[in-house]
């Protein structure tokens, strides 16, 4: 091995071991360890799908990933399972002409350092890299679905929660051919947005329903971001949010006394401009709409900066 590739080899691998961090400090941040509810049941012909949609199936295991090599393009649904807690964080991105796996690990994992200081730097070499399109957080007995549009060429699928491992799951998707035009409908749509004066913020369009598909858009300029729900105790409001979440230290520890009762279910990041459609079972109940994503700005989790509202699922 010559010199230049052992420096590539040992970035990759800090890389690796920065983003296994965050990752797992993400899965220690969706609360309690709780038994999987059943998924909530579409209402009767409301699935949120056509029968002539063109689908996907993604399956995350303790043996592992499994994802086709190649699919056609257009409105694609992704329905994603995982049978191994721990694993099965799904993502989708394109990456940049002449960027490869170890490029893009080394730039996400310091987008989401739990360093504050490598983010900025981190969140402009991503941006450089990939454009991220979204994906799914889900659990065992808790599967999900999501439909983006893709063109001809190639994506990567990719387990956030594996992507440190000594054999990270990924898979090259390829696509070709004509395009279809069938994927969920929404019945939501939630956008995170700069608002003037105040910061990041949620804003809700629509009604939530149980089990149904909702559209995720991400407008933050030059900011990649996600969009969590979980449930929180009963008379949680957005002051006792705001106060947890201003005593979160910049290393992602966690304060006692969470507001939260569940694991978060949910969209993966996107880029700026991306939206995403998105099943997951959430019930009929309040919930909290966060983000863990850091400021590609300062480095600071958007939360601390307002970047999260209650919803109620109908």
């Amino acid at each position: 091995m010559n010199r230049d590739s052992h420096k590539r080899t040992k970035r990759t691998a800090r890389a690796a071991a920065v983003l296994t961090g965050a990752a797992l400090l993400l899965a220690g941040l969706q609360g309690p360890a709780l038994a999987a509810p059943s998924p909530a049941a579409p209402e009767p012909g409301t699935a949120g799908t056509a029968a002539a949609s063109h689908t996907v199936e993604l399956s995350s295991t303790a043996e592992g990933f499994t994802a086709p090599a190649s699919t056609r393009s257009g409105l694609t649904t992704f329905r994603a399972s995982t049978t191994q807690p721990g694993k099965g964080w799904i993502g989708l991105a394109r990456l940049k002409d002449g960027k490869g796996w170890g490029d893009f690990l080394n730039a996400l994992s310091r987008a989401l350092s739990n360093t504050p200081s490598d983010v900025p730097q981190g969140a402009k070499d991503l941006d450089e890299t990939a454009t991220l399109l979204g994906g799914l957080v889900i659990h065992p007995g808790q599967p999900g679905a999501f439909t983006q549009r893709l063109y001809p060429g190639t994506y990567l699928l990719f387990d956030y929660l594996a992507a440190g491992d000594a054999q990270p799951r990924y898979r090259w998707l390829t696509v070709t051919g004509d395009a279809v035009d069938q994927g969920l409908t929404p019945t939501a749509t939630i956008v995170s947005k700069n608002v003037p004066g105040a910061g990041p913020r949620f804003e809700v369009r629509g009604a939530l329903r149980a089990g149904r598909p909702l559209r995720y858009v991400n407008e933050i300029p030059g900011q990649v971001n996600e969009l969590l729900f979980v449930q929180v105790k009963e008379g949680t409001t957005e002051a006792d949010l705001r106060a947890y979440f201003d005593a979160l230290p910049d290393d992602g520890t966690l304060p006692p006394n969470s507001p939260f009762t569940s694991a978060s279910l949910g969209s993966l990041h996107l880029s700026t401009g991306a939206s995403s459609v998105v099943q997951v079972p959430l019930e009929r109940t309040r919930y909290a709409a966060i983000t863990w994503s850091k400021s590609a700005t300062d480095g600071i989790r958007l939360v601390k900066k307002g970047l999260f509202t209650l919803v109620d699922v109908g």
